[in-house]
């Protein structure tokens, strides 16, 4: 492929272009669905399972505390 016009460039900057901004896009994509899965105090998907999981817990041995209240 030989270039013998500068308006041959043009097809060829907008598709690096494109490639750029996509490989941009991915990668603040992934640093925002990364810091979901962080911890930070209240507002993450990983906090919210914490919560669950413990809520869980809790019932669980409420759960258990009256079954054994009720075989004694």
């Amino acid at each position: 492929m030989t270039i013998d016009n500068p308006a041959d460039l043009v097809p060829l900057i907008a598709i690096g272009v494109a490639l750029l901004g996509g490989i941009l896009w991915l990668i603040k994509a992934q640093n925002a669905i990364s810091k979901e899965f962080r911890p930070n105090g209240g507002s993450t998907m990983k906090d919210a399972v914490n919560r669950i999981e413990k809520d869980i817990r809790d019932v669980r041995f409420r759960v258990d505390q009256h079954i054994d209240n009720h075989n004694r």
